[in-house]
């Protein structure tokens, strides 16, 4: 029986409830399920019954037939009795447990059950009455049960429906007659009649037995166990008891063990009590069932009574009109069809209208098939038939009929019956009618949106009738839609805890309907831990109405009200079942309340300041998750939290950590919410932690918050340890795998259970988990399948935390205990593929030729899926890149092969990882035969191809960008003892162009320099001086422009001699190295290059400390930097072969000049080879290793032109190689971008060898290993060489292409920063550059000049702009794509830079009272202040003096009065003057301190601020704004000065110039003073000696004020006073 695991918790829960007397479902001991038959279910059978035992889809469900047969005698056999032979069979879905051949046992236990119960003679059948002749003939009947669902009580199930199925068989009458023979004798012969109305039943039927089975659990037993029950069952017993209360059989199952003497006897007592109860319950049950549908209703399925709709059975002629269709339109549409896997049906009758007999062929296209029986809808009684077509009216034949099925039926319906195969072919008798069934079935169409989404998916198909020419069609289209309930809270659960007893608690429960299509949803209780307390919970709709279900329409939900009230103390579970009714396979969910109850209520001391529910979404097995968990201790105390999981956590593996407070963690994981995405767990386990003695990460051992290393968990299995797919070939890996798993299984990594929490403080728990991935056997391999557990947390006080030696689980009080539980779900899926074909066969493939075959890697799963492609082989060649694999999609993989030497039987394997699921690998045969039909092996004979060091004919360069060079080296080997031209041409390609290069021949025959070798060695030193390299000159000025000491050096390996190393041999190495070595005027002088010239070294300077001139960080890059000077970087005297004599005294020394010259240029040559990267790596261990890395390849990238432009690297077409020698090649692939047309992602070209000059006594070979001799030289064979790559775009933008600053000052700073984006998939280098202007030199950049971008992200490089000139700003910033040449932006910085004031004077406008007036030539009693502060870091001496006309451009705004009266300064020398001035001024008015041009524009800001607050009525920032203001504008804190000036400035000076006129004041830096300032009017008219009536209004006057020795910066203040008409003289 199907086999169910459960918890200890679980098991011990069910044990003490039945020992209890109560039932996790509700029922008593005794107590069976809910009954349910169905007869004469099938309509070729002589009887038929289906019984289901408990609810729909959630109980046992049994089909029976019974189909009886005429026998003939056969000796042996007894003489006068009938037979009836028994057969069970469970269908394999049924249970998973009985796929295959897993319900072998129990089919054969179960029908010899069956045939004991049926064939003794306690079965009470008349077996006597089934012989028809002794000794001649006999009834047969065959039993045949099938299984349908296993949920527990299957014998009892089995009994019920084959009890059902006899007492409604009904056998044919048999007429016996008795004729003579020849001889006489009488001979009995027998004739069954065939007629439906003259049938009889089996006798004796009516006393068969009905079977009790017992289950033990603990010291009691139940009756009629469910599932669960039978997973906690110790033993099992079988009773049949006859209707006579006689017990007719006992039959114990194969348990562990038996039951005792005592509880035997018990138990047979119960039995017979029971079964008389069970005998009136099946009265009753089958009394109903044949009253809801008789047996001729069920077969008979006439026209005329068949409860259908009116308009459904309008008549359709065919086109000659000899056949008829009834209830099949022309144009037909199934609307509302649910896509849950079952078929929908439609019946229709098809009748031949002509006299004599008639052939009609039936053919359907789509999900469409006909059926002439199905016992699913023979089972629809008449009833159920009128309501079971809902169908609209058509205004005339042409027209679409569109008709409904009711779900309510379908729902009833048996897919097995379904199943059957189809008619094809139909012959009618002459007016013949039948009665066919079409049956579609709506299949889901991959993963097209409108079935991710729910909505309706269109679907269509064709009938076609057709009797010789005549024929009739029917167009059918159906609109079907995915079925799909879901629930919030997603996790399923609702846990109430601290409950206390009286009070009632509420929660809110939501079932939503997610599809276009209406559903029917179910509640049941299916588990509770009290079923007298089950009343205290109520579910409630809107109308406060109790609700287990209802109907939902599309796109609805459905809010039900959970309302709980305690009444008991401790814990009360109550499981619910909420079933989708139109599609229980895939819509079935468990919800479960859970409540602990307490006399009192806690006080609270932790809260939770995340979300109470934790969803983690769509997950893919194999890749962490996370979710973060905060928690805050409200509490006085310290708080101890201790957690653990509860729940459905089968196939996940969790680990806890904590979050520190940076926010950094122990171990790494991916999430589904930041911008990296989630982490393969093979990679977050590689980048583990080390583990202390104790078991905790040393990384968090540290922190007093974590107390214990808690639980463990298993370790998933590494990248390169995991298991090829089931049935695929054992590989060596697969070995590897099989020892590592054992060795990992026993690995334990940290887990953290308890975290202590200080008062007032918060803490971060990261709860993070991985999915493992599936076995590809499981049923919902590929589908998410949902998973919801509980994460419970338990907090207690901490009694002394102090004490260290005290533990705080230790010190906890468990008597107070407060208790917190989170929900949590996770919707899982495993990805699988498929890929095919499983063999890959080129056939024959000719050496030198590409062959190609596609792989299909089909995504089985809804998750997207990635692949990569894993093999070993220099012949073929595929795509070894991650491919990513949409949902239910299909991928295409291409495998070359390029055989390149004869082999017969090659065979190599091809493995497609799946990398999330290991377990899914696929292992691909690859097989070929390789010939030589155009004999191009034959130049094996003669050389080789390398590539670097191992023998291939072709050459992969991976990645490669567009407008970008890469190269690649190809080493010919000559392997023959004679020298060899090979002529190399590259064809030309459409999306780029491969070159050829060679570098030149350094020596000839003699050992001497060649011309053009010579003439290499003297250009190269003056072309890299030229070039500026990046990796010295720029990175010099960069560190010594902000900071001119010396760094320390940090050792490190080096591949070639270092600058180290050579500074220890010169004679002239210094300790130190002066800065002003690499300044401008050096660089005109010498060059600084990466690898130094070894000659050079006389005259070289090295320090002991080079750090700060790094340069790279990884192993390969050279670390150190000399400076070369140009007289020393070449002798001037030639050596070449002509001037041996007069040179020779040079030629050793010379000699070796030229050779490190050039062998500098090949190991330069070999690092663009080996180094120079298309793919750019992404992690470093530091920005300055970023820096260093993406600077060389700068470098890298301007050594190839510097190496072609010197004349180093030479086209080559014609290859000389000596005898045994090896000439290396290099292949430089430069990919372009077409005009119109896309960039393709696969790059293929070839390169062309030819052999010149054979030699004549080497002979190729053939298959056959006889010689072939050639003939002319141009006949001689080509070789083809094939080139591919990956092409991709490199695409840079940047977010704001003109940043404009704004006004500034000189000498001001201000941060920018640029956003460079990443618009492609592949990771991009960038290189920011200046124009080198002098304005270029006010922008430095803080870090991250040169850096990475990974693929569709983006960095914001940070620089600061300090404009040293005034003027308009106006500097381009170019930012270069290292790896596409013609990718690069530009960025505009704008500002304008104005001079900054170097004094401030508060108030340009001095303003004398006007009552009373002042009277001519009469000093002022009144004095105003004059307040000026220096603005600088310097003493400034000022000069302020009246300013007499004329008047400036923007003088006083009106002219003088017509008395001609201005106002002249006076600065009194009485000091009580200056302070009755300040005096006053005080009392009546505040005097603001004298402000900055920083501190006004916070003040501006803050007014503007202020203003929307108000606006806003926020009154907490209204107050907070107003403080602000109030102290900027006090000069208190907040207000700064220019950040020039001292602390504490010394007094100002005033020096008195011109009758107190004019004043020289000093100020020091930051100081500020306050001038008195009086005035006295004066006439500047011609005095008439009359006195003006008219008083003049407002006299004016003016102040100069300015440097000693600045007379062009002047800044006036303007005099004004009222001024009475009498003048005095």
């Amino acid at each position: 029986m199907a086999s169910l695991v459960l918890s200890p918790a679980e098991q011990d829960f069910i044990t003490r409830g039945v020992e209890d007397g109560f039932r996790a479902d509700g029922r008593g001991s005794l107590d069976r399920r809910q009954v349910t038959l169905r007869t004469n279910m099938i309509s070729q059978a002589n009887g038929s019954a289906r019984c289901r035992m408990g609810h729909l889809n959630v109980g046992t469900d049994v089909l029976v037939g019974i189909k009886a047969e005429v026998n003939t005698w056969a000796p042996g056999e007894p003489d006068n009795v009938g037979s009836i032979v028994c057969n069970v069979e469970c269908s394999p879905s049924a249970a998973q447990e009985f796929e295959g051949r897993g319900a072998d046992e129990l089919n054969v236990e179960l029908t010899q059950l069956l045939d004991r119960i049926l064939n003794g003679p306690q079965s009470g059948i008349c077996l006597d009455k089934l012989c028809i002749i002794p000794k001649q003939a006999y009834w047969v009947l065959h039993v045949d049960a099938l299984v349908l669902d296993v949920k527990g009580g299957i014998i009892d199930a089995l009994v019920w429906a084959t009890r059902a199925a006899l007492l409604s068989t009904k056998l044919p009458r048999v007429v016996v007659e008795s004729i003579p023979d020849e001889d006489g004798n009488l001979q009995s012969e027998f004739d069954v009649v065939d007629d439906a109305e003259d049938q009889i039943s089996v006798e004796g039927v009516n006393n068969l037995p009905l079977t009790v089975t017992f289950n033990q659990i603990g010291k009691r037993y139940v009756v009629d166990a469910s599932e669960q029950e039978e997973a906690a069952t110790q033993a099992r017993i079988t009773v049949a008891v006859s209707p006579s209360m006689d017990i007719c059989a006992v039959q114990k199952s194969g348990i562990l063990r038996g039951f005792s003497s005592s509880l035997l006897t018990e138990i047979l007592h119960t039995a017979c009590k029971v079964a008389r109860e069970e005998f009136s319950k099946f009265k009753d049950t089958f009394a109903a069932a044949l009253s809801n549908q008789s047996p001729s209703e069920a077969s008979t399925g006439t026209m005329t009574d068949n409860g259908l709709p009116a308009n459904y059975s309008l008549l359709h002629p065919s086109a000659e009109q000899r056949f008829s269709v009834r209830g099949l339109p022309p144009r037909l549409h199934l609307d509302r069809i649910y896509m849950n896997g079952l078929h929908a049906l439609v019946p229709f009758w098809l009748t031949n209208e002509t006299g004599s007999e008639l052939e009609i062929s039936l053919s359907t296209q789509g999900p469409l098939k006909i059926q002439q029986h199905n016992p699913n809808w023979s089972a629809v009684s008449a009833a159920q038939r009128k309501t079971y077509l809902d169908v609209a009216p058509a205004a005339s034949a042409d027209e679409e009929v569109s008709m409904v099925c009711s779900a309510t039926i379908q729902r009833e319906f048996s897919e097995i019956f379904n199943q059957l195969d189809g008619e094809e072919q139909l012959v009618l008798e002459a007016h013949e009618s039948v009665e066919l069934v079409l049956l579609f079935i709506a299949h889901s169409k991959g993963s097209t949106s409108d079935v991710q989404s729910y909505e309706y998916v269109p679907f269509s198909g064709r009938i076609v009738f057709q009797a010789d020419t005549d024929t009739y069609t029917v167009k059918l289209r159906a609109s079907a839609c995915k079925s799909v309930l879901d629930m919030d809270p997603p996790t399923s659960r609702i846990y109430v805890d601290d409950c206390v007893i009286g009070r009632t608690y509420e929660r809110v429960l939501c079932v939503r309907n997610m599809s276009a299509i209406g559903l029917d949803w179910t509640m049941t209780v299916v588990e509770t831990t009290d079923s007298e307390s089950l009343s205290s919970l109520q579910l409630l709709d809107s109308n406060m109405q109790e609700s287990t279900g209802g109907h939902l329409n599309a796109r609805s939900d459905m809010r039900v009200l959970v309302r709980y009230t305690a009444h008991a103390t401790g814990e009360f579970l109550c499981r619910f079942l909420i079933e989708n009714s139109n599609d229980p396979a895939n819509n079935t969910r468990y919800w479960v309340f859970r409540a602990r109850v307490s006399q009192r209520q806690k006080p609270r001391r932790i809260e939770l300041l995340s979300d109470p529910d934790i969803s983690f979404g769509n997950c893919t097995s194999g890749v962490w998750y996370s979710r973060d968990i905060s928690f805050k201790n409200i509490s006085d105390t310290p708080v101890l939290l201790r957690f653990r999981v509860e729940g459905n956590t089968a196939g996940v593996t969790m680990r806890t950590a904590i979050r520190a407070d940076n926010g950094s963690l122990p171990f790494e994981y991916g999430t589904s919410d930041s911008a990296q995405g989630p982490m393969p767990f093979e990679a977050a386990f590689s980048r583990r932690p080390s583990l202390g003695e104790d078991g905790i990460s040393e990384s968090v051992a540290a922190t007093d918050e974590i107390i214990s290393e808690g639980g463990s968990t298993e370790v998933a299995p590494a990248d390169d340890s995991t298991p090829p797919s089931e049935g695929a070939r054992t590989t060596e890996s697969g070995r590897r795998f099989a020892a590592r798993a054992r060795a990992v299984h026993q690995h334990k990594t940290a887990m953290f259970d308890e975290l202590l929490i200080k008062p007032g403080s918060v803490r971060t728990m990261v709860l993070a988990l991985v999915g493992n991935p599936a076995s590809s056997a499981s049923v919902s391999a590929g589908q998410f399948g949902r998973q919801s557990f509980t994460l419970f947390c338990e907090c207690s006080t901490v009694a002394n935390v102090q004490n260290a030696q005290l533990p705080p689980s230790a010190a906890s009080n468990e008597r107070n205990v407060e208790r917190l539980s989170i929900p949590c779900t996770v919707n899982m899926c495993t990805p699988f593929v498929r890929v095919s074909p499983a063999l890959l066969d080129f056939g024959s493939v000719d050496v030198g030729t590409l062959k190609s075959l596609d792989l299909q890697v089909e995504n089985l799963s809804q998750v997207a899926a990635v692949v990569q492609c894993k093999l070993e082989s220099k012949v073929i060649t595929c795509t070894r890149t991650p491919i990513t694999i949409a949902p239910l999609q299909t991928v295409t993989v291409r495998v070359d092969i390029y055989p390149r030497r004869i082999n017969a039987r090659y065979r190599k394997q091809i493995i497609v990882r799946n990398i999330h699921n290991r377990f899914n690998d696929n292992v691909i045969e690859v097989r070929s035969t390789h010939v030589d039909r155009r004999r191009v092996a034959y130049h094996n004979m003669f050389y080789h191809t390398l590539v670097p060091n191992n023998e291939q004919n072709f050459v992969d360069f991976g990645p490669v960008p567009v407008n970008s060079r890469s190269m690649r080296k190809i080493n010919l080997q000559n392997v023959c003892r004679c020298p060899l031209n090979v002529e190399v041409v590259a064809d030309t390609a459409e999306f780029g162009t491969v070159s050829v290069l060679t570098a030149v021949k350094l020596y000839d025959e003699d050992g001497y320099l060649t011309e053009e070798s010579h003439q290499v060695a003297r250009r190269l030193p003056l072309l890299e001086r030229q070039a500026a390299m990046h990796s010295s000159i720029e990175k010099f000025k960069e560190r010594t422009a902000g900071n001119s000491e010396s760094v320390p050096v940090r050792p490190e390996s080096r591949s070639l001699r270092s600058c180290a190393e050579l500074a220890s041999e010169s004679s002239h190495a210094s300790a130190t190295l002066q800065p002003d070595m690499f300044i401008d005027k050096s660089i005109e002088q010498g060059h600084v290059c990466l690898i130094p010239f070894m000659s050079s070294r006389r005259n070289v300077a090295l320090p002991a400390s080079l750090d700060y001139l790094d340069v790279a960080s990884v192993s390969y890059l050279h670390k150190h930097v000399v400076r070369i000077q140009e007289q020393n970087t070449l002798p001037k005297a030639p050596l070449f072969k002509s001037e041996e004599t007069t040179t020779k005294n040079h030629s050793v020394g010379i000699t070796a000049v030229k050779n490190e010259v050039l062998e500098r240029a090949s190991q330069i040559l070999d690092e663009i080879v080996e180094k120079l990267d298309m793919a750019p790596q992404t992690l470093f261990s530091s920005p300055e290793d970023e820096d260093a890395y993406v600077r060389r390849q700068v470098d890298l990238h301007k050594y190839i032109d510097l190496l072609i432009e010197s004349g180093f690297l030479q086209p080559a077409q014609k290859i000389e190689l000596p005898p045994l020698g090896t000439r290396p090649i290099i292949v430089m692939l430069q990919p372009a971008e077409a005009a119109d047309k896309p960039t393709p992602a696969r790059f293929d070209a070839n390169l062309y060898f030819r052999l010149e000059d054979r030699p004549s006594h080497l002979q190729p070979y053939t298959e056959s290993a006889q010689a072939v001799p050639f003939g002319d030289v141009d006949q001689l064979p080509v070789r083809r060489f094939l080139i591919q790559a990956a092409l991709f775009n490199s695409e840079l933008e940047i977010g704001q292409k003109n940043i404009n600053v704004g006004n500034m000052q000189v000498d001001e700073s201000s941060r920018k920063y640029l956003v460079i984006q990443n618009r492609s998939e592949t990771p991009l280098m960038y290189a920011i550059r200046k124009t080198g202007s002098i304005a270029s030199g006010d922008i430095r950049f803080v870090n991250n000049r040169y850096g990475v971008v990974r693929g569709f992200d983006s960095r914001k490089v940070v620089f600061v702009f300090s404009p040293s000139l005034n003027g308009v700003y106006n500097e381009q910033i170019s930012i270069a794509n290292v790896l596409n040449a013609r990718g690069g932006k530009y960025a505009t910085l704008k500002a304008a830079v104005r001079r900054p004031s170097k004094f401030y004077i508060r108030s340009l406008r001095l303003d004398f009272a006007a009552d009373p007036p002042l009277a001519l030539n009469q000093l002022s009693a009144e004095v105003q202040l004059l307040a000026i502060k220096n603005m600088t870091a310097k003493t400034r001496r000022l000069v302020i003096k009246p300013l007499h006309a004329p008047f400036p451009a923007d003088g006083p705004p009106a002219a003088v009065d017509q008395a001609g009266v201005v106002l002249e300064a006076q600065f009194p020398e009485d000091t009580s003057l200056a302070a009755k001035a300040a005096t006053e001024m005080s009392s009546s008015a505040h005097i603001a301190p004298i402000l900055d041009r920083e501190t006004e524009e916070k003040i501006e800001s803050l007014e503007q601020k202020l203003k929307i607050a108000i606006r806003k009525n926020r009154p907490e920032k209204i107050e907070k704004y107003r403080s602000k203001l109030a102290k900027l504008r006090s000069g208190g804190k907040g207000g700064k000065s220019t950040g020039q000036c001292e602390a504490n400035p010394a007094a100002a000076q005033i020096q008195r110039l011109a009758d107190n006129t004019q004043l020289a004041v000093e100020l020091p830096p930051g100081s500020d003073i306050s001038i008195p300032v009086a005035v006295v009017a004066r006439s500047v008219g011609e005095a008439t000696g009359q006195q003006s009536q008219e008083p003049v209004e407002t006299a004016r006057g003016m102040l100069a004020v300015h440097e000693e020795k600045d007379n062009d910066n002047v800044k006036v203040v303007t005099l004004t006073a009222s001024v009475a008409n009498k003048r005095i003289y």
